[in-house]
């Protein structure tokens, strides 16, 4: 009975490491749904400037320490834009965050537009994003947290516990035919635990 209930905890803790990716994957969606997450998008900023304006004395006298101020007059500088309000929206240019920039001195990419003013990703479309994204990219100015993509993070968890429970079911299996009955529930205890304190962590981490 020990034995069996040893093992019951060790499929259980598998069972919850596999259920625990596909919840963290799908509770990243919902709160992209909720707005808590969100994915910012590239633009260029645009003005009605002619060349001339650049050598005037108006661009000549722009106060240089304000970020908007600058992006208003200068075209061709890359931004990421988010959080659309009437005529506004708030963007990201290196380490500024820009609140209330006129919407009239962006240009978006077509493909992107929809989604800036509101239409959301399914949920095929939202993983295969993140997914697609390297390391650097999911710590630039596109999304709003790397937490987005936590769920890969529990994936490798869910690997690592599976790795572990098929080197116990190896040990397990030659202490069997040897006859070593006490170092098989030994074994199966440890693995139990392992499990047990693994779902916890998971839990606590993610």
């Amino acid at each position: 009975m020990k034995r069996i209930s040893y093992i019951i905890v060790i499929i259980l803790s598998l069972i919850f490491a596999v259920s625990d990716y596909f919840i963290v994957m799908r509770q990243s969606y919902d709160k992209y749904l909720e707005g808590e997450y969100f994915f910012r998008y590239q633009a260029q900023t645009v003005n009605d400037h002619t060349d001339d304006w650049y050598l005037s004395e108006a661009a000549m006298s722009l106060d240089a320490s304000d970020q908007k101020t600058l992006l208003m007059h200068f075209a061709k500088t890359t931004v990421y834009a988010w959080a659309p309000a009437g005529n506004n929206c708030t963007v990201l240019s290196g380490s500024y965050t820009i609140e209330d920039f006129p919407l009239g001195n962006l240009k978006f990419e077509d493909a992107d537009k929809d989604y800036f003013y509101g239409k959301k990703y399914t949920y095929d479309e939202y993983i295969e994003i993140l997914n697609g994204m390297t390391e650097e990219q999911l710590e630039g100015p596109r999304v709003s947290d790397s937490k987005m993509r936590s769920y890969l993070s529990v994936k490798r968890f869910m690997f690592i516990l599976i790795g572990v429970d098929v080197a116990l079911a190896i040990v397990l299996f030659f202490l069997y035919r040897a006859e070593l009955d006490g170092s098989v529930d030994l074994v199966l205890l440890l693995g139990a635990l392992y499990g047990f304190f693994f779902e916890v962590i998971t839990a606590f981490v993610f």
